[in-house]
């Protein structure tokens, strides 16, 4: 009877726990977790609150979203702020030091891009990366909007522009529309920050939503006994709640992927999230997928922080990617991905810039580097910034 009358006082305080939380919860929900295929999932308390940090707020702004307001924190100004350590000559060198060691010993420093190419020993972890992409029906793997056609392919066996690398009957190749007019998407100004970690079912549900509208975000991972991301997020934000987005272009904070993913699409994206993809994106769906990795990048490793944040080109589909971006969460290391899902003008882009295009891209402005494969991407990260 005690219990059943604490549960009711919960009820009655939106801030009392969240809705949605990692796999580190406080120390008063740890009791409350259910731990499936080695993620931890949260049993839902009290009511939904998205309103960020309590009184920490500036404002709060509420925005309607199907039948219920949900209330969103809204800054004053942006807290994201410099990213990395304080810059240095010497960071730098160091660094740039380490980068030439790896080229002068690895064997993985030289490797040529090859499409869809396996590199020895990364059968069994892609097949575990894999199968997120197919427990939520490809989600995230088609930009919103996705269009495409045939044409026949270009004389002299050069492309001018990108096409998918297949040759179809009759000399017809695949080309994709990649207006971002036509899709009805719009980038953002400066690109999104958002705090989370790979195991974490929620967060990959938003994982896949930059995907599906192609943005630009800068992820700050938050890996279990992390230093660096997860306390910032944690005092930002007021709770130890995972997927934690900002947008410095609005000044809107918040928390619950259910709300980010709705934010993400009305704001850059055509509108209401489309059915197809919520009915596929689930928790459910993407906890079942992450069983295969089991957790894989949720827990940090000493690190050395680079000054300035890396790039990587990929989308949340691609197993390739994936096993790159496990190896970015575990060291902490901030990047911005430049979301490149099938229909994606930055597949453009990249094509036009290296002559080809193949995901994960990774460039590293602290070191100059710029690699393709992501068994010379994982190498190179653990040689440069693993201690």
């Amino acid at each position: 009877g005690r219990r059943r009358a604490e549960l009711g006082r919960a009820e009655q305080s939106p801030r009392r726990l969240p809705v949605e939380a990692s796999s580190e919860l406080l120390p008063a929900e740890q009791s409350r977790a259910d731990k499936v295929g080695g993620v931890m999932l949260a049993t839902c308390h009290g009511t939904k609150a998205s309103l960020v940090g309590g009184s920490r707020s500036a404002a709060a702004t509420t925005v309607m979203q199907g039948r219920a307001p949900r209330v969103v924190a809204r800054r004053a100004e942006s807290e994201s702020g410099s990213v990395g350590s304080s810059s240095s000559d010497a960071d730098v060198e160091y660094f740039r030091s380490q980068y030439d060691a790896w080229k002068a010993k690895s064997s993985l420093a030289g490797l040529e891009a090859t499409p869809f190419s396996v590199a020895e020993g990364y059968t069994g972890k892609l097949i575990g990366a894999s199968l997120p992409t197919l427990a939520t029906a490809l989600a995230g793997a088609f930009v919103t909007g996705y269009k495409g056609k045939l044409r026949k392919k270009e004389e002299g066996g050069g492309e001018a522009k990108y096409v998918l690398p297949v040759s179809l009957p009759g000399g017809y190749t695949w080309a994709e529309d990649q207006s971002s007019d036509a899709l009805a998407l719009r980038q953002p100004a400066q690109p999104l920050v958002i705090y989370e970690f790979q195991g974490c079912p929620f967060c990959r549900k938003v994982r896949v939503a930059v995907s599906a509208l192609g943005l630009d975000v800068l992820f700050k991972p938050c890996p279990k006994d992390g230093k660096t991301w997860r306390p910032e997020a944690i005092e930002k934000g007021g709770k130890a709640q995972f997927p934690y987005m900002e947008d410095p272009n609005t000044g809107t904070a918040m928390y619950e992927s259910a709300d980010i993913i709705a934010y993400l699409f009305e704001t850059y994206g055509p509108g209401a999230v489309p059915r197809s993809l919520s009915l596929r994106n689930s928790a459910i769906a993407n906890s079942l997928g992450l069983i295969g990795r089991m957790g894989a990048g949720s827990r940090a490793l000493p690190s050395a922080l680079p000054p300035s944040p890396l790039d990587l080109w990929g989308y949340e589909a691609s197993p390739f990617v994936v096993l790159v971006k496990e190896t970015l969460c575990e060291l902490e290391i901030p990047y911005v991905q430049h979301s490149a899902p099938r229909g994606s003008a930055k597949r453009q882009e990249v094509f036009a810039r290296k002559g080809h295009f193949q995901v994960p891209y990774l460039e590293d402005p602290n070191t100059g580097a710029e690699l393709f494969e992501s068994s010379a991407i994982i190498d190179y990260l653990k040689t440069v910034y693993a201690k």
